[in-house]
């Protein structure tokens, strides 16, 4: 039986993440704090040969990154799918201050985000989808060929990608919370997708 596997990881902690901001297509680096983060899910996986890294474009995926990559992993994938959503003029707000400046559009999100944008951004069955073309993408290529992938990206990103292998809709991206310290192992048995580790925090060892 072939197997294929994905580590998913998020990108550690940032500015935007420890103020409690909306914030996507905003190229934050790394906190001192992330710094950590992406050194501790890098000695999680240490043991662990990956044959692809893919990330996203923006600079917090790629830090994240370098902590994990080896030196035969030099190379990254960097697709623009897998970037976070695009919250307009919404990016670097916090909620309070979104609702008091754009009260209809928030009103409008609150009530139906599943059909809705941010003001000036990304509508979210837009983001959905180009999330979802990748994700089908990657179940192909994990049953024409057994490897071990991993995908550092965002967390709106990743719960999607996860409802996507697992046939739920898109608003179940948030049943997969993916945590900023932690890595998750999904795994593709003969086209066949099982969650093996959500928001592990020790050393990963395969199960053959």
């Amino acid at each position: 039986m072939s197997i294929s596997r994905f580590i998913l990881v998020r990108h550690g902690e940032t500015a935007g993440n420890k103020e409690g901001l909306f914030y996507g297509s905003t190229d934050l680096p790394l906190t001192d704090n992330g710094h950590r983060q992406a050194a501790t899910v890098a000695s999680y996986l240490r043991d662990i040969q990956i044959d692809t890294i893919l990330i996203s474009e923006l600079q917090r995926a790629r830090q994240t990154a370098e902590y994990i990559r080896t030196p035969e992993n030099h190379h990254y994938h960097c697709d623009p799918r897998l970037n976070e959503m695009h919250f307009g003029e919404w990016e670097m707000k916090h909620y309070s201050e979104i609702a008091a400046r754009f009260p209809a559009d928030w009103d409008t999100w609150m009530k139906d985000w599943q059909h809705a944008a941010p003001t000036g951004g990304e509508p979210f069955p837009q983001f959905a989808a180009r999330v979802q073309a990748v994700a089908d993408e990657l179940r192909r290529e994990a049953s024409e060929t057994p490897a071990t992938r991993l995908i550092v990206a965002h967390k709106g990103v990743l719960g999607l990608i996860i409802a996507r292998w697992f046939g739920l809709p898109a608003e179940a991206m948030w049943q997969f919370p993916c945590e900023q310290d932690s890595y998750s192992v999904a795994e593709c048995r003969d086209g066949f997708m099982t969650l093996a580790v959500f928001n592990g925090r020790s050393c990963f060892t395969p199960v053959v």
